[in-house]
């Protein structure tokens, strides 16, 4: 009798967390469907969110062990299929995981380099060169003004070079600035998810804009100063970052 109530435990712990996981994919893919068939809606939700994408390969088989319980039940309190500890304790993470996605701080590049309108060009590329960054936030009391890029500074030069050198004695950030084109630069919450920075990029690709940086502040104002960036070079740290908090959760 105990063994059976142990697995009636699991079963119902199983389904549970099964639902949870089908309702999320429902919402995530905006499936209009009351009764979206749960491969559908994890196909669709495969495109878009990393979390889904690493943990999809477990979810089609969790798809197939709740048809076989749902459908092969012989009475209420036997089944056929019955799930193994270990497979309800990874589909309740992989539940928590999707429910409670990565921040999307933990892929940003962190600390955010700010400069001012009146930082030297020098100053500028002294930090290029010591830490490689391409893309720097340009701020002034009233907040962010725009994004230097070396597109920017490689345009300012090429305006500027005479002869077979350019002068940038006394140039500043914002004369770069006005060279810049205007970047697609969005802001977001401390509290975003990756889910958030993915719905960000996928729009600005369906609407074939490039999108430069991701800027996360506190509240996602502009008026304050980042403590994350991101850019399309960190999406690749999504699917590791999804990768290791599965295994921690």
């Amino acid at each position: 009798m105990k063994t059976t109530t142990n697995h009636g435990e699991r079963v119902a712990r199983f389904e549970a967390a099964f639902n949870q996981i089908h309702i999320k994919l429902k919402q995530l893919t905006n499936d209009p469907r009351d009764f979206a068939p749960f491969g559908d809606v994890l196909y669709a939700a495969r495109k878009l969110h990393s979390v889904i994408r690493y943990n999809y390969d477990a979810l089609k088989q969790f798809g197939y062990l709740r048809n076989a319980i749902v459908h092969n039940k012989v009475n209420e309190s036997f089944y056929i299929a019955e799930p193994h500890e270990d497979v309800v304790a990874n589909i309740e993470k992989i539940r928590d995981l999707i429910h409670t996605p990565p921040f999307a701080l933990s892929i940003a590049s962190q600390p955010v380099k700010v400069f001012d309108p009146s930082t030297s060009l020098e100053e500028i590329l002294d930090m290029i060169t010591q830490t490689g960054y391409s893309q720097f936030p340009i701020y002034n009391e009233s907040g962010f003004q725009g994004l230097l890029t070396e597109g920017g500074i490689a345009k300012w030069m090429a305006k500027h070079i005479a002869g077979n050198s350019v002068s940038i004695q006394s140039v500043q950030a914002k004369d770069i600035l006005a060279f810049e084109k205007k970047h697609n630069v969005h802001f977001i919450g401390r509290t975003s998810s990756i889910y958030d920075l993915e719905a960000i990029y996928e729009d600005s690709f369906d609407q074939n804009k490039k999108l430069e940086a991701i800027l996360i502040t506190e509240k996602g104002l502009p008026t304050q100063k980042p403590i994350g960036i991101v850019t399309s070079w960190d999406l690749i740290k999504i699917d590791h970052t999804s990768l290791m908090l599965a295994s921690q959760v």
